[in-house]
């Protein structure tokens, strides 16, 4: 003989249980993912008095989280001769897409700058030694 199930209590009411609290880094990682993610969108190089000093990975992005809201500015490269405002489109929609879906924030804006065009990186070919 089994005994009957416990009663699970009620939850309190959402305004009691707590809060959520989404740090403007973590919504900054997810976007320059979601960013890099994109065709030809890649990052830009960091350049002092005009020469490179690292490598392009990521896209740059800050964001500035209020509650369910974020503003994100993405800072990227596209790969030459890409159609750029195609691939910013792209970039934001991933972007918002990813911000929405991943952390559930509502109201996303995302501003795209391309502050660089690229040469189009060749396919990477394996070779056999």
């Amino acid at each position: 003989m089994t005994a009957p199930p416990a009663a699970v209590p009620p939850l309190p009411e959402p305004e009691q249980r707590g809060r959520t609290t989404i740090a403007d880094r973590a919504v900054e990682r997810v976007a320059a993912a979601a960013a890099a993610e994109v065709d030809l969108a890649t990052g830009s190089a960091r350049r002092v008095l005009g020469v490179p000093v690292s490598a392009a990975d990521l896209p740059r992005v800050t964001a500035r989280v209020h509650g369910d809201e974020a503003t994100v500015e993405v800072d990227l490269a596209v790969a030459w001769p890409a159609p750029v405002r195609q691939v910013a489109r792209q970039v934001r929609a991933r972007v918002v897409e990813q911000l929405t879906g991943l952390l559930g924030l509502r109201d996303v804006r995302v501003d795209v700058r391309v502050g660089a065009l690229v040469p189009e990186r060749a396919p990477e070919q394996r070779r056999v030694v």
